[in-house]
């Protein structure tokens, strides 16, 4: 039991120093690729009792939704920047109408990165469009479960910003088991029927 703990807690550690190492080198652009292999790596370190091949794994999912998944962040990125410039000119003009759209538009930011990350890791789809559908839908009907992800932001944000950076090389880690903890029970109905119709169509 604590040796098979402490197999898993150093698979966390490796996936960290992954992502780290991936999105340092890409300038923080390959972040959202790296992410999504993040998660499709924790998952499979929690779900299965087995050895997980951390960098094999890693590797696979990086490769395999690369630029789709950068595009993402990329675009995220950009959304980001224009709600943080809508909110400094709701403070600066005093428009109240403003200041509540940056507020919800940054809370709809903040669930749909926590998300989509972790689903785009694990389902997989022909359209994209379907895809974010589907994050937006069901990051806004689980509202109990986004308080608990958005606490788990907040603690990695203030762990690496407020009490030392050196965190880092944990923190990326703990995130991501953290936000698959939370979002596996909400998921899994969905990852079970997604798997059994693939099956099926590979049956027809």
């Amino acid at each position: 039991m604590l040796k098979t703990f402490y197999k898993k807690a150093m698979d966390i550690v490796f996936v960290n120093f992954l992502w780290i190492f991936t999105s340092l080198f890409g300038i923080l652009l390959t972040a959202g690729a790296a992410t999504s292999a993040l998660f499709k790596v924790i998952y499979l370190i929690i779900e299965k009792d087995e050895p997980t091949s951390v960098f094999l794994e890693f590797k696979k999912e990086f490769i395999d939704d690369f630029w789709k998944n950068t595009l993402v962040w990329l675009v995220l990125l950009i959304l980001l920047a224009s709600i943080y410039f809508m909110y400094i000119t709701s403070l600066t003009n005093g428009n109240d109408i403003l200041l509540i759209l940056s507020i919800v538009g940054i809370y709809q930011w903040i669930i749909f990165f926590i998300y989509y990350f972790p689903i785009v890791a694990l389902f997989k789809t022909k359209r994209q469009i379907d895809m974010i559908k589907n994050v937006i839908l069901i990051s806004n009907t689980n509202l109990w479960i986004n308080f608990k992800v958005i606490g788990s932001l907040a603690f990695i944000v203030i762990l690496i910003m407020y009490i030392h950076p050196v965190f880092l090389v944990i923190a990326i880690g703990i995130y991501g088991y953290l936000i698959t903890y939370h979002l596996r029970k909400i998921l899994r109905p969905y990852y079970e029927q997604w798997k059994f119709n693939e099956l099926e169509e590979e049956s027809t």
